[in-house]
């Protein structure tokens, strides 16, 4: 088996693989023509050096012996994505490897290569919290580790990145993974009555904005009392970014990120977005926004605006129109990253260089076709909304970078 496991070994040392490569697609092509055992498809697939190294009449004795010995390839799944090259978890009909492939930027393999595959060693724990239920990953280290605070964005968002209105993207639990992937603990949780998290709300309008910056503070508390990490860092995403920034404040954290976090308060948001929609509405809604932020609650419309002002949840509103990110942030005396994506409908890159603006000594990273959901995307609205349902999707790499790198600092 060692012999056949060599003898498909390609090399990979210095080899340079652009943002750009299609992983995914080769993957399926790689897995199909194995399958079929169409070497000559998949020696189609090598750029000039891989068919200096494996011709085609060798890579066709390949084939042949490692379907002899291992049977047909039964799934690929990604377990991790470095500069130069992807690894996954190759499941054959006999055996479990760890297969490495490296495409160049025209998507053509520049190396494919099998190791031993061993599970990666890990603590998972749901755990309670006030009533505040989470996921807690930590890799098995004989040391302290960094561990991250990974707080949701607005919505019926759960744990995992998916609500009952349709996402379903899996986004907060692949980034989890792929931080316990690089030695790093995560905690992300259900937010107030979410999820697992129901029942700790009663009464819609009982909860104001300050409990959800609560719950985030308690969880940053429980965790710097653990002597199992060694510094704590919070990642909020989209209003999960304003809720983080607070709380990481309060609680003086290693570090911040913000990843797609709007920058103006949630009232120029709110107009903003009605005037989209409607003019007339929007100057409608414009004074009852003023009146909120004022602290005064408002009649309850009938018409369209109902949803959005309605009298039970007016009291959140009220908390919640309060806080100002770009004057949070300010306040922030710890390193602060913030991550925008290039493609983003939901939220624009002026917010991005809003906080920036406010917080000079932070760090910006753009990342290019990186959608609101953290996924490869276009700008056209049809074909970005359509990666909100599929959890399938890889997140994009640079993200994955961008946070290990900060928090290993």
């Amino acid at each position: 088996m060692k012999n056949i496991l060599f003898v498909a070994v390609i090399l990979l040392n210095g080899i340079c693989t652009m943002a750009q490569a299609d992983y995914p697609a080769a993957v399926e092509k790689f897995k199909r023509y194995y399958n079929q055992q169409q070497a000559d498809s998949l020696y189609s697939m090598y750029a000039p050096v891989m068919k200096t190294v494996l011709p085609l009449e060798k890579t066709v004795s390949t084939i042949s012996q490692l379907h002899t010995q291992l049977g047909e390839l039964k799934s690929v799944t990604l377990t991790n994505e470095e500069k130069s090259y992807n690894i996954y978890k190759a499941v054959f009909t006999s055996n479990t490897f760890k297969m490495v492939l490296s495409l160049n930027n025209d998507n053509l393999l520049e190396g494919f290569r099998f190791f031993t595959y061993t599970e990666t060693k890990k603590d998972t724990a749901d755990i309670v919290l006030n009533g505040i239920h989470g996921t807690l990953t930590i890799p098995y280290e004989n040391k302290k580790v960094p561990v991250v605070l990974l707080i949701a964005g607005s919505g019926p968002t759960d744990r995992n990145g998916n609500n009952t209105m349709g996402l379903n993207t899996n986004t907060y639990k692949m980034l989890a993974e792929a931080l316990l992937a690089k030695g790093i603990a995560c905690l992300r949780y259900d937010k107030r009555g979410i999820g697992a998290s129901r029942a700790a709300l009663n009464n819609e309008s009982d909860v104001r904005f300050e409990d959800m910056i609560n719950d985030a503070t308690g969880w940053i508390k429980m965790l710097e009392a653990d002597s199992r990490f060694s510094k704590v860092f919070v990642v909020g995403h989209s209003e999960g970014s304003l809720i983080g920034m607070i709380a990481a404040a309060r609680e003086n954290a290693a570090g911040f990120i913000s990843i797609a976090g709007i920058a103006e308060s949630a009232d120029v948001t709110i107009k903003k977005q009605l005037n989209v929609k409607s003019p007339e509405l929007a100057a409608q809604g414009a004074i009852l926004l003023d009146s909120l932020k004022k602290g005064y609650a408002v009649k309850e419309p009938d018409n369209n605006l109902n949803s959005l002002f309605r009298t039970s949840v007016q009291p959140y509103m009220i908390s919640w129109l309060k806080y100002d990110p770009q004057q949070e942030i300010k306040k922030l005396k710890i390193p602060v990253l913030i991550i925008q994506g290039t493609t983003d409908i939901q939220v624009s890159n002026d917010n991005a260089t809003s906080l920036k603006k406010a917080k000079p000594d932070a760090s910006l990273i753009e990342i290019d076709q990186m959608n609101h959901v953290l996924k490869q995307a276009p700008a056209e609205r049809t074909a970005n909304i359509a990666t909100y349902t599929n959890p399938d999707l890889p997140l994009k790499k640079e993200l994955t970078e961008a946070v290990v790198t900060f928090v290993s600092k």
